[in-house]
């Protein structure tokens, strides 16, 4: 039974694995994508969850693309997106269509 807050409340169905795993599943949020634009001048597209982190994602990015972790700078909109942010916290980052993120090199 699901309440009109999206709250699971008949907990005698659910065991408590199923439960963590739903609830992890819910803190992860939704996917979505991310159009990189890079220091080289490339551009390049990203699978995400609005859930993780923007330190997660330069983990991503230092990953895939070569790209120093102490050294980039994400913004979105104009807007520095800060580390222990998550993507839906940041400005400008949607559910719906590509989310452009400028990655650019620090000194």
């Amino acid at each position: 039974m699901t309440s009109d807050l999206n709250l699971h409340l008949d907990s005698k169905s659910e065991s408590p694995e199923d439960a963590r795993h739903r609830e992890a599943k819910q803190a992860e949020g939704d996917a979505i994508q991310l159009r990189l634009l890079l220091p080289d001048g490339k551009e390049e597209t990203l699978a995400a969850k609005l859930g993780q982190t923007v330190q997660y994602t330069k983990a991503i990015i230092h990953e895939r693309f070569e790209v120093p972790i102490e050294r980039q700078a994400l913004t979105c909109e104009g807007r520095a997106m800060i580390d222990p942010l998550s993507l839906a916290d940041c400005v400008g980052i949607s559910s719906s269509g590509l989310n452009l993120i400028h990655v650019q090199m620090s000194s």
